[in-house]
Formats: C-alpha cells, sequence, structure tokens
C-alpha cells in the first residue's frame, strides 16, 4: 500500500495507493487501526466529507504524511499527534515542527513529500492529458514540447504544479501564463524571467508508479547564479 520513493540527501517522498487503502478500509478492524493515526480534529474532517472519494483521497494524503514525519522527523512522537495545518496560501506544515510538507493526490494515489528547502510536488495519472492543457502551457512550451519526442504533456502539468506550488500565489490560470519553461533537460529545467521568483534554474527527480508521473521539483542554486 505504502512505497518508499528512491531518496536523496534533500528529500524524501511517500506514495500511498489508494484503491489498496480502500480495501483495508472495507475490514473493521484495519479501518480501526488506519484511524488511530488521525486526531480527534482530523477524525472529525474525515467524517463530515459527504463522499468516500475526496475523503480517501484526503486520508490518503494526511497518512502518508504522518507515517512520513514518524519515520524521519518525529520519531518520538504518536502519529495521532502529527497533525497538518496550512498557511496563510493554503500551503500545508507540520503543526508540531512547522516543516513545510507537499501533498499532491489523484483518484489512485496520494503523495507526501519533506525537503531541505523550497519545493514543490505534483502527481497526476499518465492518461490525463491526451493533448496539450492549453491555455495553461505558454505557446513556448507547447513547441518545446513538440520538439521533445518521450516528453508529455502530463509530465509538463506535473512541472507546472510543482513550480506552482513552490513559488506561486494567486489564480494558476495567471502563474501558468506568466511562468514558462525554456528550456526543458533530463533532471533540469530553465524557466523565464517573472515577477515570482529570481530562481531561473530548477533541478527535478522523477518517478513513475502505477502508471502516474511523480515529479518533485526544487531550486538549482548552483546553476542559477555559476
Amino acid at each position: 500500500m505504502l512505497t518508499q520513493l528512491k531518496s536523496s540527501p534533500t528529500h524524501e517522498v511517500y506514495a500511498l495507493h489508494l484503491p489498496q487503502l480502500k480495501l483495508r478500509l472495507m475490514v473493521p478492524a484495519m479501518k480501526l487501526q488506519l484511524m488511530s493515526h488521525l486526531s480527534d480534529d482530523e477524525l472529525a474532517t474525515y467524517h463530515d466529507f459527504t463522499f468516500k472519494q475526496p475523503a480517501l483521497r484526503w486520508l490518503g494524503a494526511r497518512l502518508s504524511a504522518k507515517w512520513l514525519l514518524k519515520n524521519h522527523v518525529h520519531s518520538h512522537l504518536k502519529t495521532h499527534q502529527l497533525s497538518l495545518i496550512k498557511n496563510n496560501k493554503g500551503a500545508p506544515f507540520c503543526a508540531v515542527s512547522g516543516l513545510p510538507v507537499g501533498l499532491s493526490h489523484t483518484a489512485e494515489l496520494a503523495i507526501a513529500a519533506l525537503c531541505t528547502g523550497t519545493f514543490g510536488i505534483d502527481t497526476e495519472h499518465q492518461s490525463r492529458f491526451n493533448n496539450t492543457p492549453a491555455p495553461w502551457l505558454t505557446p513556448g512550451e507547447q513547441v518545446c514540447l513538440s520538439t521533445l519526442g518521450k516528453r508529455t504533456a502530463t509530465q509538463l502539468w506535473c512541472i507546472k504544479e510543482a513550480l506552482y506550488k513552490a513559488i506561486g500565489h494567486g489564480p494558476f490560470l495567471t502563474f501558468c501564463q506568466a511562468v514558462s519553461v525554456v528550456k526543458w533537460q533530463p533532471n533540469n529545467i530553465i524557466i523565464n524571467n517573472n515577477l515570482y521568483t529570481q530562481i531561473t534554474h530548477w533541478q527535478y527527480q522523477a518517478w513513475q508508479l502505477h502508471q502516474h508521473d511523480i515529479l518533485l521539483l526544487e531550486p538549482n542554486y548552483d546553476a542559477s547564479y555559476s
């Protein structure tokens, strides 16, 4: 059910397969054990969901984050003590330590990530985009995508989502039209000069799991200031 993706000195990433979580929730003893990881407030939030699918996504992301924090930061605490809260931009972080926690989910996969610095993470099912998702991609990005054989619109979408989580604010569409990937290399991208950040060089780690693309992005400071 839970997969620890290949880590690095700067980041740790967990992925939770939601169909497997759903099956475990159907077994009363397993459901009780899983719910024991939630605080009273989180348990109330879970039961407040009207529909089961959003509740499953929320639970999968929270459990991934709690197990990640427990195993790599707060081994002395119980998982129900490791709650997540949001800052004024809506970004999640650990209520105990203040560490930012990256979250992303689809109908089938929930992702949680920790990183030592600025970062963003996103996951999408590989079949999400059969065509280029204009207007979220700039004309230059659409041309770039057409010249890169094995790169997909879904992967570029993940890059834009991860960039937004790292440096963005305001409407996502406005951000996507202002921030453009001008060069896309294996494990590295360069973005245009823009009003959101002075950092133009970024490095990324990409994984594929359960027919999903997963991408974590962080600044490449060495390249930016070389």
